[in-house]
């Protein structure tokens, strides 16, 4: 009975170095001989089966003929799987939610390209041509949805206003 509090006794030191981290990521834990010495044990048998519980609990990984390195400060001998796979994957649609919801939609036309030269007023005449007959469409009672009408007017508005303005802006440029 005293080798398995001996070993029980080492692996909860062991590990509590570990966790408060003494030894961190990558790290060797000292030689069996040196936890010999420092525990004051005769057998290798209890060192290593110190070494195996570590190991089951994912904190380290033995390396024949190199040794024990640490590979985790946090044990994972409490982990469900599932559990942890089914919080990683919600985490993950939530972050995909949150990238769905920033997506911007923009256009972007170049009204200045010789090749495209009746962009401008292609564009702006549409649009104009559009929000008069919305407007009409509503005021005479011709729209399933007036209100909608409307809304589509005023955005063809604000289009036109838009582009008007970023010409504004670039004539001064040539």
């Amino acid at each position: 009975m005293t080798s398995i509090f001996q070993y029980e006794t080492i692996y909860q030191a062991l590990r509590a170095r570990i966790e408060a981290g003494e030894f961190t990521v990558g790290d060797q834990l000292p030689s069996i001989a040196a936890l010999q010495d420092e525990y004051g044990v005769k057998s290798l048998g209890t060192i290593r089966a110190a070494h195996q519980m570590l190991i089951e609990d994912g904190l380290v990984r033995s390396e024949q003929g190199r040794g024990v390195f640490v590979t985790s400060t946090e044990s994972s001998r409490g982990l469900s799987v599932d559990d942890t796979l089914a919080a990683a994957i919600e985490q993950l649609q939530r972050v995909q939610r949150a990238i769905k919801a920033q997506r911007i939609r923009r256009v972007t036309i170049d009204l200045n390209d010789p090749e495209h030269r009746h962009a401008y007023a292609l564009l702006t005449d549409t649009l104009r041509e559009e929000a008069a007959r919305r407007r009409e469409d509503a005021e005479d009672g011709n729209s399933y949805d007036a209100e909608t009408s409307l809304e589509v007017a005023q955005d063809a508005d604000w289009i036109v206003a838009l582009v008007e303005a970023a010409l504004e802006n670039t004539e001064g440029l040539s």
